[in-house]
């Protein structure tokens, strides 16, 4: 992804980034609306840090963000087996792209307190994160949902006041059976029984 050095290489980065970098080893880049552009991985360099994101938009925004600081953005090459699918769905980790995408706000996916935090300076999009925070107003959140039989990725999912979402990334776990991802309305809370097609499922805390 991105090797960043200089001097200003830890500030520039705590400017963009919704993560702490002298401490958080995880984060997110928001769009300056508050959605999210992409996750990112931190690791410690010689001379700064390396930035790991699978989202091109990650990259595009550290360099057109990079005008004004004392910082070099070096590209480099890293290949990297993905976490499966089956601990993500596991862990509760959404992908952007298949359970989440640049429409999604952090608070929809789970991300406020984790990767997103709120308690260090400003980056952009942290104005909508406080904000829908203040507001308590959520109405969409990712979910896990534990199934009867398999469903397809982007199954609509219902309930009995009509449809919730879709399916996101769907797995079989090898001792709890089918599971799967999705971002659902605010009302499919845990317990709430739902249903893809005719198979039935349940929301999971």
């Amino acid at each position: 992804m991105l090797e960043v050095t200089g001097p200003e290489a830890a500030a520039y980065l705590d400017a963009h980034l919704t993560c702490r970098v002298a401490e958080d080893a995880h984060g997110a880049l928001l769009a300056p609306k508050g959605t999210l552009l992409g996750l990112v991985r931190l690791e410690r360099a010689a001379e700064g840090f390396r930035v790991f994101s699978e989202q091109a938009a990650v990259r595009q925004a550290l360099e057109r963000g990079r005008v004004g600081w004392m910082v070099e953005l070096t590209p480099f090459e890293h290949h990297e087996p993905p976490m499966s699918d089956l601990e993500r769905v596991e862990r509760g980790i959404p992908a952007l792209g298949r359970d989440i995408d640049e429409r999604t706000l952090p608070a929809e996916a789970g991300l406020v307190g984790t990767l997103v935090r709120t308690d260090k300076g400003m980056y952009p999009g942290m104005q909508t994160v406080l904000r829908q925070q203040r507001s308590g107003t959520v109405h969409r959140a990712l979910r896990r949902l534990a199934l009867d039989a398999p469903v397809p990725e982007g199954a609509e999912v219902h309930d009995e006041a009509g449809v919730l979402g879709t399916i996101g990334t769907a797995v079989v776990h090898p001792t709890r059976g089918p599971l799967a991802l999705a971002l659902l309305r605010s009302r499919a809370v845990p317990g709430t029984r739902v249903r893809i097609a005719e198979v039935s499922g349940i929301v999971e805390p």
